[in-house]
């Protein structure tokens, strides 16, 4: 059976053209992923993880606002991570793989996609949060 938030990852991966998306905790935990074939989605978890520490570190020593998304731009691909705060106990990340936009319309399209998914599945993460 499917749950929510899987399903909720396989439309926003076919919407976007994700090559993967998923759901993980801050230490990279894998809650949920859609993905093909040639995609790793524990190595993208623990990415978003790594990138997501190193970002509360930098918060933290230049006194930042909280985190919203982490952008990594490549040649042809990016990664988008969104940080998904619930409450101070109950924190999240959803992580996208895809090609690089063609343009900041598509990109605006992606950023669109990622808040439709995170308030899609806001009451499955509560839920796994209280676990």
């Amino acid at each position: 059976m499917v749950s929510k938030i899987e399903r909720v990852l396989m439309e926003l991966n076919e919407n976007g053209g994700f090559k993967a998306s998923l759901f993980s905790t801050p230490a990279g935990l894998l809650l949920a992923s859609q993905k093909t074939e040639e995609v790793d989605e524990k190595s993208l978890a623990a990415m978003g993880s790594l990138l997501t520490d190193a970002a509360f570190k930098a918060r933290e020593e230049l006194n930042l606002s909280n985190l919203e998304t982490i952008r990594l731009g490549f040649m042809d691909d990016l990664i988008i991570m969104k940080n998904i705060i619930l409450s101070n106990d109950a924190h999240f990340i959803l992580a996208i793989l895809s090609k690089a936009p063609e343009s900041r319309d598509v990109d605006k399209y992606y950023d669109d996609l990622l808040d439709w998914a995170v308030e899609n599945s806001k009451e499955e993460l509560k839920k796994l949060s209280s676990i």
